[in-house]
């Protein structure tokens, strides 16, 4: 008997951390990456990893370019309640490519000035 209050929890603390597709405009600059999703326009995501950073310089001319991506993975908050900072877990790099004319209208082209330096 138990066993099932740790179960109930366990799968409730799974379906708070499931997996989302999210694409949006994703730039880097030196070693740091903003995601940037097309349906929130107001919203920034820290990415902290270096497969998506690789992947990205291998695309761009320069460091602060934006590019389209499309990405699998967990969304999270660190710090306070009131004032805590967004970030990706990335599982998954579903696409990443250069930003085509017209595609995520609703995030700047000049996303790197938000780029920390």
């Amino acid at each position: 008997m138990r066993l099932l209050p740790a179960a109930v929890l366990a799968v409730a603390f799974v379906a708070c951390h499931r997996p989302s597709e999210m694409g949006g405009v994703y730039v880097s600059g030196d070693g740091s990456g903003m995601f940037f999703p097309c349906d929130s326009a107001n919203v920034a995501f820290i990415v902290p990893d270096s497969g998506i950073a690789t992947r990205y310089r291998a695309v761009v001319a320069s460091p602060g370019e934006p590019v389209f991506v499309r990405l699998r993975g967990v969304k999270r908050r660190s710090g306070s309640i009131y004032d805590g900072r967004r970030w990706f877990q990335i599982q998954q790099i579903l696409e990443l490519r250069a930003r085509a004319s017209g595609e995520c209208p609703r995030v700047a082209h000049s996303a790197s000035t938000v780029l920390p330096s």
